[in-house]
């Protein structure tokens, strides 16, 4: 067993030799690829291999001067000082607390007051408004502003009664101690008046 081995090892490695002779030396026996042929060269792209670096940008260098001035461990140092409140602003001015109502008018399907503003007549319709205040209703004589969720109502006034400051009229006790008037007499006839100093008979 052993002697069939060494003999098919040996016919392998001819075999092999013979492989590589066919490789190596050409039918004329000349050496084949004797003549070196260098590679083509390549173009290697630098950029592409270079990290993106991070685009330069301006700084904010009022922090480093703050840091400057302001030394994080010195002994004097205190936080800044608070900044100023803002202003209050002012209320919008409230006219509907001292206007007074002049009149209530409806028509065509529509309402509206007349009222007097700051020494000004207006009229208003309807979701029309007045320094904010909004008409919303009008019942009767009672008229009703919103503004805000806030409801302000106003009363129309009712017409004054005027008092007569003519001359006194007669009593009947004044018109006792005077005599009646004479009715004029059958026989003649009532006068009439007259024109030109003369009287028609």
């Amino acid at each position: 067993m052993k002697r069939y081995s060494l003999h098919l090892l040996l016919c392998v490695n001819a075999i092999l030799a013979l492989v590589l002779l066919w490789m190596w030396i050409s039918p004329d026996g000349t050496l084949r690829n004797v003549r070196w042929q260098p590679p083509e060269p390549r173009k290697s792209d630098v950029a592409g291999l270079l990290p993106v670096l991070p685009a330069v940008g301006t700084a904010d260098t009022r922090a480093f001067i703050a840091m400057l001035e302001r030394p994080l461990f010195s002994a004097t140092r205190r936080p800044p000082p608070p900044p100023p409140p803002p202003s209050a602003s002012e209320p919008p001015q409230d006219n509907l607390s001292s206007a007074r109502l002049s009149g209530v008018y409806s028509g065509g399907g529509e309402g509206g007051v007349i009222i007097l503003v700051a020494g000004k007549q207006r009229r208003l319709r309807m979701n029309d408004n007045i320094d904010g205040w909004v008409l919303k209703s009008i019942q009767d004589r009672v008229v009703s502003f919103s503004r805000g969720g806030e409801t302000r109502t106003l009363l129309l006034p009712r017409a004054a009664v005027t008092v007569y400051s003519g001359a006194p009229l007669p009593s009947p006790a004044s018109n006792a101690g005077q005599p009646p008037a004479t009715p004029p007499s059958a026989g003649n006839p009532p006068r009439r008046a007259v024109w030109g100093g003369t009287r028609a008979p």
